[in-house]
């Protein structure tokens, strides 16, 4: 299989460095940039060049130029590429699928050297794969996972964010099982060295505490609703608690789907989820996973039809809308792979089920495009369709706008300045070609 792999990677395109990418010009395309407060551009073209968007201007006046590759962008939209913003990658033999579905950028929440590794070869174009964003070796104790560090005091988290930053992680984890001392240390320490934060609320620390300590994002909402509502699910709470989160100024990764998914695990669904295409198609090292650790979490619970993903989710789903509607800036992740959550596929299911959670479109948009950049203080760089930007951009069929069911055969991806078309996107959807 794994020969198998690397044959594939043969044939992909491979991008150039950002120095090498040569100059493409997309004509005559609708243009959703994703900057706020601009509405769609029709009738564009979008000049690219050295991987950066050079110009975007009217089709009719704005000339490719000599000897630039053209894409015909007539009937279709462009907009950024996607990200997945919660997720934990198996091996880098998911790169492909990412890509293929367009989710050009990932942020995985338990790095490691080989991850590091893995961003650097993607950055300078020798290996094919999204853009990584990569925390460091989450904060924790008592919990089985790899990659944990257990800092025992404030001076051992001080060192051991010192640490991560040196090894150049992108930001920390903060995990369950920490003490309030070590919590508050690493997130006051990251602060002062400019990494970002975001994490679970621990035990010791608790909702109260986590508002003001300076943490930057809660990652799961079923997290929050541990701590500031327990388990009585009262509705009538979620307008004080969405409304404390935005005084906060904290953001929040729902991860909807993986509520969505382990209702279906926990719902007999665990052999009809494993045996989807996508599935199939996925790597031995995520299948692997969903083996060994998915596979316990097997039941055959029912739902009422009130409630089809169970009433955890439910109340998740309706604190996810009022964080929408007070304007908690939020950003789409899956935590795959947990739950047979399929490289790149979740990331689409995602966005449908904050859609059905009641976040308006143009919101989950942003919380896989722009917002992503924001949090990561990159909004000049990547996240909006505009001159100066990198080109990792998204080309699909139709608007986003009304209705997401372009994404999920994306007529062109441009990453890294270089252009994969349609047929190359659908054979990367497959890490294991023929299945």
């Amino acid at each position: 299989m794994r020969y198998a792999f690397l044959f594939l990677l043969t044939l992909l395109p491979r991008p150039a460095t950002t120095g090498q990418a040569g100059t493409l010009v997309i004509s005559d395309v609708s243009v959703l940039t994703m900057v706020p407060g601009q509405a769609l551009l029709t009738h564009q073209n979008v000049v690219i060049a050295g991987g950066v968007i050079q110009r975007i201007g009217p089709a009719a006046s704005t000339p490719a130029p000599a000897g630039a590759q053209a894409i015909d962008g007539r009937g279709k939209f462009l907009m950024p590429g996607l990200a997945d913003m919660h997720m934990h990658l198996s091996t880098s033999e998911e790169f492909p699928m990412f890509i293929g579905n367009g989710v050009l950028t990932v942020r995985d929440l338990n790095g490691s050297p080989e991850t590091l590794a893995w961003r650097d070869s993607t950055a300078r174009g020798l290996l094919t794969g999204p853009r990584l964003f990569v925390s460091g070796p989450m904060l924790a104790d008592s919990v089985p996972w790899k990659n944990k560090v257990t800092p025992r005091n404030a001076a051992e988290a001080i060192a051991e964010v010192q640490r991560q930053k040196a090894a150049g992680y992108d930001q920390i984890k903060i995990y369950d099982g920490i003490t309030a001392e070590v919590a508050r240390a690493a997130i006051a320490t990251a602060r002062q060295l400019g990494m970002r934060s975001s994490g679970h609320i621990p035990l010791s620390l608790g909702f109260d505490s986590i508002l003001t300590s300076g943490m930057d994002g809660f990652e799961h909402l079923d997290k929050i609703i541990f701590q500031a509502f327990g388990h009585t699910f009262d509705t009538l709470k979620i307008p004080e608690v969405a409304a404390r989160i935005k005084r906060s100024g904290m953001w929040v990764t729902p991860t909807l789907e993986s509520m969505v998914q382990l209702a279906k695990v926990g719902g007999g669904r665990f052999d009809s989820l494993m045996a989807r295409p996508e599935a199939k198609a996925s790597p031995a090292a995520t299948r692997d996973f969903w083996q060994s650790v998915t596979v316990r979490l097997k039941g055959n619970r029912t739902y009422p039809a009130a409630t089809p993903y169970g009433p955890w989710a439910a109340m998740q789903f309706r604190l996810a809308a009022a964080l929408a509607q007070d304007g908690v800036p939020m950003m789409a992740g899956t935590d795959l792979p947990n739950a047979v959550l399929v490289p790149g596929y979740s990331l689409l299911r995602e966005l449908d089920v904050m859609l059905e959670a009641g976040i308006p479109r143009r919101q989950v948009l942003e919380a896989a495009t722009s917002a992503p950049a924001q949090f990561m203080r990159e909004e000049a760089q990547w996240g909006t369709v505009a001159a100066g930007r990198d080109a990792n951009l998204l080309l699909i069929d139709g608007n986003p706008l009304d209705s997401f069911d372009a994404l999920a055969h994306p007529a062109g991806v441009v990453l890294r300045g270089q252009f994969i078309d349609r047929a190359t996107l659908a054979r990367m959807r497959h890490a294991v070609p023929g299945n």
